[in-house]
């Protein structure tokens, strides 16, 4: 009896070996393609600005499925014991493969209000300290997404982190591409994960007009410059009326000077008069003829 029970006692370790190592060689099988799905892919552009869209490149195994997330994080105060945050112009990219998930940490519940046509509200109590709410197979389209509840411990922050996720096809060549537009993102670290590889991303905060940093002085120094220039102006104004009032006076006597009647000057009496300067002429006229005539005889 103890011969019969030993050979059967063998056969059953060797099969549990067996299908343990079976069961091995699967589970390897299931992971390591997951993992290695992806062999390379990159985002642009790397520094992002409020508004940018991301476009993600890669390459991959044939017509593989790649699944891609983008979360971030944002405190929001609660007031009167709730708390809201919204959220503009989130866009869904084409196809029905996507998913959305919103947690609240230090909240006692959440509601996730999608306005469509009309508002559609999901709803979660939370379990221990965070509340979840998820939602797939979201229509294609840019919505406006409201989160809110009851925080946790009245007036506190209360943590929400908001997940993307969308599947998408490789080509048959391997590669695949991805867009996401930031608009609905707050400036700040975000997270883009892609089959698995998670990378940290930037978001910066549109650019303002630069001011002064002393916008008083700067207006002060502007209000000067305007009244000095307004000054010289007035100044230059002024003496051009001078001249001219000056100018209209010196026409004006100048006018005046030749419409009044030209007095004679008396001429200043030189020499002998003019009686005695025909006297003496027709005196020696008179001589030179008697002169010539008795010559003549």
């Amino acid at each position: 009896m103890i011969k019969s029970a030993h050979p059967h006692k063998r056969l059953k370790e060797h099969l549990f070996i067996t299908v343990s190592f079976s069961v091995l060689i699967l589970a390897l099988l299931t992971i390591l393609p997951a993992a290695a799905a992806v062999d390379s892919w990159e985002i642009s552009p790397e520094n992002p600005t409020l508004g940018d869209t991301l476009r993600i490149k890669g390459s991959a195994s044939p017509e593989e499925e790649v699944e891609i997330q983008v979360s971030f994080e944002k405190d929001v105060q609660a007031s009167g014991g709730e708390y809201e945050y919204i959220l503009e112009d989130v866009k869904i990219p084409d196809g029905f493969n996507n998913r959305f998930t919103v947690q609240a940490s230090d909240a006692r519940n959440l509601n996730v209000r999608v306005k469509m046509l009309i508002w559609i509200t999901k709803s979660s109590d939370a379990s221990g300290n965070i509340a979840t709410v998820t939602q797939s197979s979201v229509p294609p389209g840019t919505y406006q997404i409201k989160m809110d509840g009851d925080a946790k411990n009245g007036d506190s922050t209360v943590n929400l982190k908001i997940t993307a996720v969308q599947r998408i096809k490789a080509d048959s060549g391997g590669d695949f591409s991805y867009s996401y537009n930031t608009k609905a993102v707050p400036p700040g670290d975000f997270k883009v994960s892609v089959g698995g590889t998670t990378r940290k991303v930037t978001l910066k905060g549109k650019t303002l007009a630069i001011t002064p940093a002393h916008p008083l002085e700067e207006i002060e120094t502007v209000t000067e410059k305007n009244s000095s220039e307004i000054r010289e102006k007035m100044e230059n104004n002024t003496e051009a009326v001078l001249n001219s009032d000056q100018d209209s006076e010196n026409v004006e006597h100048e006018e005046v000077h030749k419409s009044q009647p030209v007095k004679p000057q008396p001429v200043e009496k030189s020499g002998l008069p003019v009686d005695t300067v025909y006297m003496l002429g027709g005196m020696v006229a008179a001589l030179l003829i008697l002169i010539l005539y008795s010559k003549r005889k």
